[in-house]
Parts: structure tokens; C-alpha cells; sequence
């Protein structure tokens, strides 16, 4: 039995060990694919918002939007605890407070007719996907590491054909990645998904 326990102890640390080679070996790689999650994730917000487009293309801008998130935006579980679903920080020039909706609900908001009252047309841009910073990859488990990817989002709100408000906020949002151990076409190999999480408001100007 002891014999067994070992050889399992010493199959796990090797695979522990496999794992952080590949990340060590891959990290810019890595880093590039969080940013390019990252940039995905804000062309669906500036296509949410943009009130030129028809609901239907809206919607389903929000639905893959989702599908990008752990837990595609809704219960998940985050060092032993139960969270509802990950959040969006949100400010306002014209207001102090910080707002922390659900994604799901900030999403529902960009897509919904509340917004459609308040402007003609939002516009919302984002840093270029070359241009977000990418921390270093931080390990949280043994096939799950954590980084951060920080942009800019201009925000512009329109009436009568022209922009009425604008504010730029410096946001943070936490990017997961988990390595899964694959069949290839040589063999076993490590595959990493990234996953996204909460959004920080860092500065509003």
C-alpha cells in the first residue's frame, strides 16, 4: 500500500512539474492570449452598446460576451466560496460612488432600454490589444495560475448628433489560467484556457 501511495505522490509532482515547465517556457504566450481574451471581450462591449445596431446582434454579442467568463457569468466557486457571478466595477464623472453589478447585469444594462433613454448612441473604445499590460502569471493551484490584464475604456455618451458626455477609465480585470492535460497528436500535452474575472475601476478622468 505504501509502495502505491508513493508512486502516486511522485506520478502527481511530475505532473506538477511538467505543468510549470510549460508555463515557464510559455508565459509570453500565455500573456498574449490573456490580452487577446481581454480585447474580445471589449469589441463585444463596444458592439453592445452601439445603438446603431439592431437588439437581436446586440444580444447575441452579450451571450458570447458571457461565454468568456468563469462560470460564463454566473455562479462559480473562488477559494472555497460561492460567488454569484463575476462583477464590473463601474464610475461616473458624476458620481463618486464606484457601482459593482454582477457582468451579467452590466451587460443586460449596455443591451437594455434604460441606456437607449439616457443617449442617441454610446461608443465605447478600448486600448489596443498590443498595448494592454499583462502582470506576471501568479500560481494559485497546482494547474491554475492568475494574472491581471489593465486598458483604458472611453466611454462617450451622443444626443442630437453630438457627444454630451466622456470619461476614460483605467480598468483591472483578473484573467485565470488552467491547464488541462490533453491527447495530441504525439502524445499527451498541457492545454491552457483563460478564463476572465472580476473588473476594478482604477481611475476615472
Amino acid at each position: 500500500m505504501k509502495t502505491k501511495v508513493f508512486i502516486a505522490i511522485l506520478a502527481i509532482f511530475g505532473l506538477t512539474s511538467s505543468v510549470c515547465a510549460q508555463v515557464e517556457g510559455q508565459e509570453d504566450k500565455i500573456k498574449l492570449r490573456a490580452a487577446e481574451k481581454v480585447g474580445q471581450m471589449n469589441d463585444y462591449i463596444k458592439n453592445m452598446a452601439d445603438q446603431t445596431k439592431d437588439m437581436d446582434y446586440r444580444n447575441r454579442r452579450k451571450v458570447k460576451a458571457l461565454n468568456l467568463f468563469v462560470g460564463k457569468g454566473y455562479e462559480y466557486i473562488e477559494d472555497g466560496v460561492k460567488k454569484d457571478g463575476v462583477q464590473m466595477q463601474v464610475t461616473s464623472k458624476k458620481r463618486k460612488k464606484v457601482g459593482q453589478p454582477l457582468m451579467r447585469d452590466y451587460f443586460n444594462h449596455l443591451v437594455g432600454t434604460k441606456l437607449d433613454r439616457l443617449y442617441d448612441n454610446v461608443k465605447i473604445e478600448a486600448t489596443e490589444v498590443a498595448d494592454i499590460k499583462v502582470s506576471e502569471l501568479r500560481k494559485l493551484d497546482d494547474n491554475l495560475w492568475e494574472c491581471t490584464c489593465e486598458y483604458d475604456q472611453a466611454f462617450e455618451g451622443w444626443r442630437d448628433g453630438r457627444p454630451v458626455y466622456r470619461d476614460i477609465t483605467t480598468k483591472r480585470i483578473k484573467c485565470y489560467v488552467l491547464a488541462e492535460l490533453v491527447e495530441g497528436e504525439t502524445g499527451d500535452e498541457w492545454e491552457f484556457i483563460i478564463l476572465l474575472g472580476d473588473v476594478y475601476a482604477i481611475k476615472t478622468v
